[in-house]
């Protein structure tokens, strides 16, 4: 059956300091001259979603809310086309606002790239032999020479 309801529950909404640490710290994101979308693979059924709607970027609470208001209606309205399973994390980065219609096709295909990066980034992690990635990619283990 059908979920009738439109809401934006809570249980699809990340809010703790510690849900967003999760999705920045494993560095997958895409984006594109309007928002950074960061993923993560979160172990449940859902796609969940944070927003980060910086003053410094967008500018004062009026424009932070309109955004705000703007990228949970396209969540809401499209969350069945977004990869289920990933927390997403998005970010803003203009102070002017796209058309509806491109800020709903931007979430949904930023939300797509930086979950195929995030699983291409993690395919060899669960395998034998696979070296999982390091937050510190680049450095060599010099320590102690």
């Amino acid at each position: 059956m059908k979920d009738k309801s439109q809401r934006f529950p809570p249980t699809l909404r990340l809010k703790k300091p510690g849900e967003f640490d999760a999705v920045f710290t494993r560095r997958s994101s895409a984006g594109n001259g309007w928002l950074v979308v960061y993923a993560a693979q979160s172990g449940l059924d859902d796609t969940r979603m944070g927003l980060v709607v910086s003053k410094k970027k967008i500018g004062n609470a009026v424009q932070r809310n309109h955004w705000k208001r703007r990228l949970r209606e396209a969540f809401r309205v499209n969350k069945g086309k977004l990869p289920r399973g990933f927390d997403l994390v998005v970010l803003p980065q203009s102070k002017k606002h796209p058309p509806f219609g491109a800020l709903e096709d931007g979430l949904i295909q930023l939300a797509h790239r930086a979950a195929r990066k995030w699983k291409r980034n993690h395919a060899s992690a669960g395998k034998p032999g696979g070296a999982s990635p390091s937050p510190a990619r680049g450095r060599q283990g010099n320590a102690g020479r």
